[in-house]
This record gives C-alpha cells, structure tokens and sequence, in this order.
C-alpha cells in the first residue's frame, strides 16, 4: 500500500483534510480507518477500490527532519496543506485555505504561496470565501487579484494553479455553501488516485479542471468592473473554449497556452499600441506629496503610462507609531556607509497628512499599480525625479523598449514590506501585470518611506519568504531619497 506524507501547518488542519478526502472515498466505493503511532502521529488509511495511506505531519518545523522536498517549498511560504509522496520524490499539490474573505490590498497576503508552488512545478489549489459579513453588516466580495494570479501562472508555468471559491450571498464565510470544497477534495482524491495507479484520470481530471477554471473566470466576469479601470481581452470570457483550454494549458500542452496568448485575455497592453481603450490619460493629485508619485501621474496625463487599479483608500496609522518607525529608519539610515551623491534621511511626521480621527495617511497616491510602455520613459522620470541616478542607471542591461509595472507601497515600518501583505501583493501583481509573458515587463518597486538600510535584509544568508520573493521578482528596488538598488545581488546605485 502506497504511503503519502501530508505536511500541514498545524495537525488540525492535517485531520480536517484527511477527514474530507474520506468523504470522497467512500462516495467512489472505498472505506476509512485512522489510528495513531506512537499516541500522536495520524495515520489514514483508504481502502478499495484503491488503495493508500496518509501520516499526518503537523506544524512544518515542529520536526528535525523533513523531505527534501518540502524543506524547497517552505521558503516560498508555507501552504497549509502539501501531500508528498516518498515512492517519487515529488509534492502531489499543496492547498491554501481561509475562513475569511480577502478583500482589498489584504486579498494578496497569501499570493506567494500560489507563485512559490508553481516556481517549482507544485500543482496548488487556493480554497476561500467569495462572500463574507463586513463589521458594518454588509456583505463583502473577494478580491479578482489571487483568481488572476492564478490563471496567469497556470498559463505561464503550464502547472494547475487553481481558485475555488466556497459560501454564497445568502450563507457568507460557510465551507458547507458552494462548491468549492466539493470540488478541491474530488480533485485531490483524483491525483492520489492517479498516483497509486488505480485508474488513468486524465480526462476526469481535465474535466474536473474546465469545470474550475469555468467558475474561476465566471468570478472575474462578475466582479472585475468594480475593482478594475479595464481587463485586457475581456470578451474572452464569452469564449465557451477559454475554461478547457486552461484546464489544458494546466496539463501541460503549450498549444493551448498559446490559444490563450492569441485572445489578448490578461495581457496588458502598451498605450502607444492602440488596443487600450481608457480615457485619454489624466493626472490625479497624490495623498501626500511624494516626487515619484507626482511625476508618475504627470506621465499618465501625457499618455506614458497608466494605473491598472480603480482608486484605493487609505488606512491611516497612529502617530506614536510612526513616530517610532520614522525615528528607526532614521537610526539605520543614517549607520549606513555614505552615497556618492549622498543622501539624507528628510522625511518627518509633518509630511504625512491628518486624518478626521487623529491618525496620519500613509499613502503616496491613489494607486499603487502602473504599467509603463518602456523602461525608456520611465527611465527617464526616474532620472527627472531623482538627478542623483542620472548616470547610474546607464549601466543596467535594461532595453529601452522594455515595458515596465511600477509598484508604490505604502509601507512605513521597518522590515514590513517583507512580510504580509506587502510580499503577497508583489507576487501577485508581478505575475499578474506581465514578468513571465512573451514580451516580460521589467517591475520596479517604489517604498518612499524605507530607507536602504532595509538592503541588509537582501544580503542575509538566510532570507525570509518576503526577501525571496523581492530578488526572485523585482528588476529594480527604489528607496526614499531615490536609492536604487538591485535586489538580485544587493548592490546600491
């Protein structure tokens, strides 16, 4: 009997997994037992028609000895559920899952979790609410970004990458509404199955997977309007083709991946191709002034660039903590080795604006996501903004003609922006807005509120989840003051 490992973040999510692989068992003709060794470790067993067993490995660093395997996967983030099997070598899928809805800039959060598993070839499924109760007793939506994610990478890296979306208007945040469970244990079991042997399920599994990517881009169709300015390639999702040729792409066959390319479906065009149908570009005044932020938006209004992202808010902070994470990076920024030309540590509370409840905004602009045409013009801002990089950017083997995704966080307190959410939201947007197409966008990331100390972090020998994802990801790292720096081998311009 084949035995499987299934590493999880905590046994009770482990049992809760094992549980619900039961029910599809015995509804396909099989049994379930469980017993435990040594008093504690989990062992699963399923019998007929096939045949196997799962041990449960609870919390992923609770044991001195892991596979291989999983021990590659953890640093991209650790998902709450990879079933390894032992006999191969190989993780059979990893699984995300949340009982809370995910809305706004927060919805990225777990994104890297979706993009490290398929870094490394792991089919990945993302359980979560499409509807959930909002604390003003409202019912709120998921946001488009992980579903987007996810269609992008299984088109990429030909990998499942797969939402499914559980709940309903009526019955918000509830797993047993929808059908998203449902769906995510048939599909686990039908791997397991394949992998034991018992049956070749190739067509089920494809089926299994039009059947999710039909309700995945049936979710962005109805949402997408209301989060997004536009959505390339939009009328694709008319297309009766699009669920199964992604369900195919998941499974390997390059031709559908190109079917996909040739609908424009989730490709972000350049402006001066004439395929973007926005208004003609205009400025919009940032929150609070930022030099980068302003000249960006000077550049949207001359048809240079644009913000993917309708409008977003802004979550004042406290002033007591800013003063303390202003007052560190000043600390560190200033125990750095000098810059030629220098830069000084400026910011202060005065350049952040008041809110009506006593707290400071912390946002630079109205958007966070803009894409460019070419590294060429916004080269070029950069150098206008920033004269201290006129002569340093000359040497970076970027092409003019490069497209490029600009990402402005709003992040304050130190180290944050390789944490949550921040590490999610460039994963997500990265994959999202191009880094693996054809025609790959170059990403910067902007952190006006950072100083370049934070570059110690991506010279560490053992990096976090947040620094893997930046120096995987990022082409270019922009610090307060205009430090540039490039993530990939920590060197400062």
């Amino acid at each position: 009997m084949r035995t499987f490992e299934l590493w999880s973040d905590s046994f009770h999510e482990g049992q809760w997994a094992c549980e619900q692989l039961a029910l599809t068992h015995i509804q396909a003709g099989g049994t379930h037992s469980y017993s435990f060794v040594d008093g504690f470790l989990p062992v699963h067993t399923y019998s007929g028609p096939a045949s196997f067993e799962i041990v449960v490995y609870g919390d992923y660093d609770a044991w001195e000895s892991r596979p291989e395997k999983i021990s590659e996967l953890v640093p991209w983030g650790k998902p709450d559920l990879a079933l390894y099997d032992a006999s191969s070598d190989r993780i059979l899928f990893a699984v995300e899952e949340t009982a809370a809805t995910p809305t706004g800039n927060q919805a990225m959060q777990r994104c890297e979790r979706q993009y490290g598993a398929m870094r490394l070839g792991i089919p990945f499924w993302y359980l979560l609410s499409e509807f959930g109760m909002h604390l003003d007793g409202g019912v709120r939506h998921d946001s488009i970004w992980p579903t987007i994610t996810a269609l992008k990478l299984t088109q990429d890296r030909r990998v499942p990458s797969v939402v499914l979306h559980y709940s309903d208007l009526t019955s918000p945040e509830d797993y047993s509404a929808g059908t998203g469970l449902r769906s995510l244990f048939q599909t686990l079991h039908r791997l397991i199955l394949d992998s034991v042997g018992a049956s070749s399920v190739e067509a089920s599994l494809q089926a299994l997977l039009t059947e999710q990517y039909d309700e995945m881009l049936k979710f962005i169709d109805r949402q997408w309007r209301s989060q997004i300015e536009y959505l390339p390639g939009s009328p694709a999702l008319a297309d009766a083709d699009l669920p199964a040729q992604y369900a195919a792409a998941a499974l390997g066959h390059p031709e559908a991946e190109e079917a996909i390319w040739d609908k424009a479906f989730l490709r972000w065009p350049l402006l001066s191709s004439g395929d973007h149908p926005l208004r003609e570009g205009v400025a919009e005044k940032v929150t609070t002034d930022d030099v980068l932020a302003q000249q960006i938006e000077k550049d949207v209004a001359e048809g240079l660039a644009y913000p993917v992202m309708k409008g977003r808010g802004s979550k004042p902070q406290p002033p007591a903590d800013l003063e303390v994470w202003l007052t560190a990076h000043r600390t560190s920024h200033q125990r750095m080795p000098a810059l030629d030309p220098a830069v000084r540590w400026t910011l202060s509370m005065d350049d952040f604006q008041n809110s009506p409840t006593g707290r400071k905004h912390v946002t630079r602009s109205r958007h966070i996501a803009y894409l460019y045409d070419s590294w060429g013009d916004f080269s070029q801002s950069l150098q206008t903004t920033f004269p201290r990089l006129s002569e340093k950017l000359d040497g970076l083997v970027f092409a003019e003609e490069d497209p490029v995704f600009v990402y402005l966080s709003s992040s304050v307190k130190p180290g944050r922006i390789f944490g949550d959410p921040f590490t999610g939201q460039l994963a997500a947007w990265a994959t999202a807005f191009g880094k693996f197409d054809q025609r790959p966008r170059r990403v910067v990331a902007y952190y006006p509120h950072q100083s370049h100390a934070q570059i110690r972090a991506l010279r560490a020998a053992r990096p976090n989840k947040g620094v893997t994802i930046m120096k995987e990801l990022t082409d270019l790292i922009i610090f307060a003051g205009g430090v540039a720096v490039l993530p990939t081998t920590g060197v400062t311009l």
